[in-house]
């Protein structure tokens, strides 16, 4: 079905003047408490042989979270104690009161002490000293006094025209969570969207029971006015507010199996730039949670569970605690590990009030569900639940969980086109988005995209290229070997290779490449690092066994013969899950050893360790699936294309871009991109990316470097000795450079990320943002003449909530079919505003978009039967929103035109059928970044839907 409107996810914010929810109270971390506790108690551990790991902040997040869990009325928090900041805000609607000074001082006073003695507890069982002197703690605390605390009561101010203070983003969020809840806001997951056909009503989160298989078949019968019920609670969130159905929802399969699960609601309040007037928007996305019902355990994460017991305090608006436990190992060598909380949660709540159900750890591992649905007591009454654990893949070898992941549109729509009316006295829902029509593509054969145009790969690499192949076992030489060969069309003799992993060479040369093909074996170069235990802090460790891996990398490579142009590196080594620790995996270290040797890398998992070997099937994986043949030649096509067509820049641009009314030719683009991180390997470096009409291949610009090819940027950047911070002027200055450089006086397009760059370059903000301007400083525009022909399309991804979740629905409305659409859409609140949409990806679950996890459908039950059946047990597929900004155009432009052109770009990548997230430039830059810094550190691009 064709789908010509889309529908965000998204209020407009009304005046919240003269509304009970508007007054509220405040207060601040006293900076008499926050002083005396930094300087003496809660340091960063800094001195020689302590453990950088065991940086001691003020543990506020426990403290607030108990407090929130204890109190009522609270509406939100912040852990950081910064003078002049809300510490607490309480809802002034139940009454006049400031909240009770003497409890909040106790509550505090208890806290800390909880949470000291809980970390040096954990200090003790890992064979340390203790981390805090709890004498001198306990006198700083005898100091504080209810006189300390200073209440101010305040009114919301927020609406059309009203910029949204700091605090805003947080409070109002909660205060509407906080309304939802003690309003007894519900969803009826309401009727069966047929005649004829209906299935039985229940309670709400009661029991779904159906049959085994992928569809749930419904008996024909009444059309059921309701469903099911969805009640709603708050749960503490590190971001926005979140509310979570509860009850929880069940589905028991046939054999009387329970997996219990839960929709989730998360509010955040956002801004969009280029408007008249400042229009402060509610978002919303609804999710789910599915909730572990086996033995969970994993080794190296921690494990979330959800505190449900209830306090003699507590209301309706109380959220539930959120806490975490992690496996604690004990002295190498000893079976003395054991699994502990990994915050100081729950040791604070034990402390502040009489709690005899908080849940043992351990006893939650092992069986969640006897905590989510706890035996009666003994005279036969429910108990309440205690605790929930959530259910997410990798929590053990038993411990799936029946029911699909991820949200339909049906689903969506059900639960806000309820919303609305609940929140009709604070927001009116978006208008609509419009579909604009554009070129279609047509989507490439997959063998094409794994196929190498030896002529592109000539112009990106040169015409003498080295291609090594590090090996450790022959099925992956075998395999690389056959993928390079059908990748570049060489005749490789695979079948003549020896039956071990040792040293061969053969040299091919075509009309266009001359190719020198080499194995080696790997041997220890994939190993785990060596870490030296003898070297106490943890960044001299590493950077002790980084040098010894690149020197033994250097030595195995060697330097490139004369005359070679490139050189690229196939490493057969283990997934990160593979290594001890991530201290130990040698990925960037093999690469930096490469670089030095002129070499760009590319990873390659050995054969599943499932796999059936000489012996027999693997005992320890018997529940994992086997790598089939097949798959395992795909993955290393698909490392190979990665190595000679994504490491080379090479691209594929569509054959028409712009709108059908408005097309675009001979355009250049340009990306700009900060790698960005803290910590152990804190980089803040600016680069861009760019390609031209006339070249297949993307060039890419480096600090104190001309435009370079891509894989000799990322030769630079794996070898990068020089600073990798960069303040915010040399930043700013290196983008209008990269810009000045490419406007040549021809058509230029420019795309930036604004969760990627704003904070390095302010005058990208949305209030700071200026049509038809570009800066990247607000007092300092780059001049007009300097931006001949320059198009400016700033970009958004769904990053802490900035883009909404949709759904999509025909000119029937959406009371008759909702789905999801791909292509691009404009605004009907501003000409410069668009957003596209993605089609659903090869890869993505076989769940029906107009399906439901609740409510029955009408579809294919089996192949040749159509019937009625719910989705409750298939993944969904969740698109994701992106948002066009066309900030500076030309007087004559068509900003749909331009939109359209960041859109199609998303599909100019030469080893992708599918659409990237963002426009090839920005993605390719945001990869160079993964060369810096394991990818792992890397700021995200988008923020996954899944449960």
């Amino acid at each position: 079905m064709r789908y010509d409107f889309l529908q965000p996810l998204s209020f407009r914010l009304k005046s919240f003047a003269g509304h009970a929810l508007a007054q509220y109270w405040t207060c601040e971390f006293p900076a008499a408490w926050a002083g005396p506790l930094r300087e003496q108690i809660f340091k960063p551990a800094t001195a020689e042989g302590e453990a950088e790991e065991e940086v001691r902040a003020i543990p506020l997040w426990a403290v607030n979270s108990a407090i929130a869990a204890l109190m009522p009325q609270v509406l939100t928090h912040d852990a950081r104690a910064r003078r002049g900041e809300m510490w607490l805000a309480w809802s002034a609607a139940a009454g006049g009161k400031t909240p009770d000074r003497t409890r909040l001082v106790e509550f505090v006073k208890g806290g800390l002490m909880a949470a000291a003695m809980h970390r040096n507890q954990l200090a003790e069982r890992r064979s340390r000293r203790q981390v805090i002197d709890i004498s001198a703690l306990a006198r700083i605390l005898e100091d504080f006094r209810g006189e300390d605390l200073h209440f101010t009561r305040k009114t919301l101010k927020l609406g059309l025209g009203d910029e949204p203070e700091s605090s805003d983003y947080t409070l109002v969020p909660h205060a509407l969570a906080a309304h939802l809840c003690t309003s007894g806001w519900k969803v009826v997951h309401g009727k069966a969207d047929a005649p004829d056909a209906g299935m039985d009503g229940d309670a709400a989160g009661g029991d779904l029971r159906a049959a085994e298989g992928e569809d749930e078949e419904v008996e024909s019968g009444a059309v059921a006015e309701a469903v099911h019920t969805s009640s709603w609670r708050r749960t503490a969130a590190r971001d926005g507010a979140e509310l979570v159905s509860w009850p929880p929802h069940v589905y028991e399969s046939s054999n009387g199996v329970r997996y219990p699960w839960s929709y989730t609601l998360r509010l955040s309040v956002q801004t969009r730039g280029l408007e008249t007037a400042a229009q402060p928007r509610l978002h919303v996305r609804v999710g789910m949670r599915r909730w572990a019902r086996y033995n969970v355990f994993d080794p190296k994460r921690n494990i979330g569970v959800h505190l449900l017991s209830p306090s003699p305090w507590s209301d309706a608006s109380s959220p539930f605690g959120l806490a975490s436990m992690a496996w604690h190992p004990g002295p190498a060598g000893k079976k003395q590990g054991f699994m502990g909380w990994a915050d100081d949660l729950v040791p604070t709540l034990s402390r502040l009030g009489s709690f005899p159900f908080l849940p043992d750890p351990a006893e939650v591992a092992r069986d969640p569900l006897a905590f989510l649905e706890p035996e009666p007591d003994g005279e036969g009454r429910q108990r309440p639940p205690v605790a929930g654990v959530p259910y997410r893949p990798g929590l053990g070898k038993n411990t799936g969980h029946a029911v699909g992941d991820g949200i339909s549109a049906k689903d969506k729509w059900r639960i806000f086109s309820q919303l609305v009316p609940a929140l009709a006295d604070f927001a009116e829902v978006d208008a609509p988005c419009e579909r604009v029509p554009i070129p279609s593509r047509t989507r490439p054969a997959a063998a094409d995209l794994l196929r190498i145009d030896r002529s592109a790969l000539a112009g990106a690499a040169g015409s003498q290229i080295e291609l090594v192949l590090w090996c450790d076992t022959t099925t992956m030489r075998d395999e690389a070997l056959n993928a390079v060969a059908f990748a570049l069309d060489l005749p490789v003799d695979v079948a003549g290779q020896p039956e071990q992993v040792q040293a061969w060479r053969q040299r091919f040369t075509t009309t266009e490449l001359e190719v020198l093909l080499r194995v080696e074996p790997v041997g220890q170069i994939a190993d785990d690092l060596e870490l030296d235990a003898d070297i106490k802090r943890r960044n001299d460790r590493l950077k002790a066994a980084g040098i010894s891996r690149q020197q033994q990398v250097s030595r195995g490579l060697k330097y490139p013969e004369a005359g070679t142009t490139a050189r690229f590196v196939l490493v057969e080594m283990r997934g990160a899950d593979g290594f001890a620790s991530v201290d130990h995996d040698p990925k960037m270290v093999v690469r930096a050893g490469a670089a030095v040797c002129e070499a760009v890398t590319q990873n390659l998992l050995p054969p599943s360790a499932n796999e059936e070997t000489e012996d027999g099937p693997n005992d320890d994986t018997e529940q994992q699936e086997k790598e089939s043949a097949s798959s395992r030649r795909e993955r290393t096509r698909r490392a190979v294309s990665d190595l000679l067509i994504r490491q080379t820049g090479l691209v594929r641009p569509p054959a028409r871009h712009g709108t059908k009314a408005d097309e675009l030719t001979d355009v250049a683009c340009l990306g700009l991109w900060v790698v960005r991180r803290t910590g152990d390997f804190k980089a803040v470096m600016p680069l861009a990316v760019a390609t031209v009409p006339d070249r297949p291949h993307a060039l890419v610009r480096l600090p104190n470097s001309g435009w370079l090819p891509y894989h000799r940027a990322a030769i630079n950047l794996a070898g990068w000795h020089r600073s990798r911070t960069f303040d915010k002027p040399e930043v700013q200055d290196f983008f209008a450079d990269c810009v000045a450089e490419s406007c040549d006086g021809g058509d230029l397009a420019l795309f930036t990320l604004a969760q990627n760059i704003r904070s390095l370059c302010p005058a990208l903000t949305n209030p700071h943002l200026a049509a038809d301007r570009l800066a990247f400083h607000p007092d300092r525009p780059l001049a007009a003449d300097a931006c001949k022909g320059l198009r400016h399309i700033r970009l958004r991804t769904n990053v802490r909530d900035e883009t909404a979740q949709h759904f999509a629905f025909g000119k029937g409305g959406p009371d008759v079919q909702v789905g999801v659409g791909a292509g691009l859409w404009a605004s009907k609140d501003n000409d410069r505003l668009f957003f596209a949409t993605a089609d659903k990806p090869s890869t993505a679950g076989p769940g029906s978009p107009s399906g439901s996890r609740l409510e029955p459908h009408w579809g294919k039950i089996s192949k040749d039967k159509e019937g009625w059946k719910r989705d409750t047990l298939k993944d969904v597929w969740n698109p994701q929103l992106l948002e066009l900004l066309v900030a500076v155009k030309q007087s004559d432009d068509s900003p749909a035109a331009w939109a359209a052109l960041a859109h199609q770009r998303r599909f100019a990548a030469a080893h992708f059928a599918d659409p990237l997230m963002l426009p090839v430039e920005l993605h390719l830059a945001h990869k160079l970044g993964e060369v810096l810094l394991p990818s792992h550190q890397l700021e995200p691009i988008q923020q996954s839907e899944s449960s």
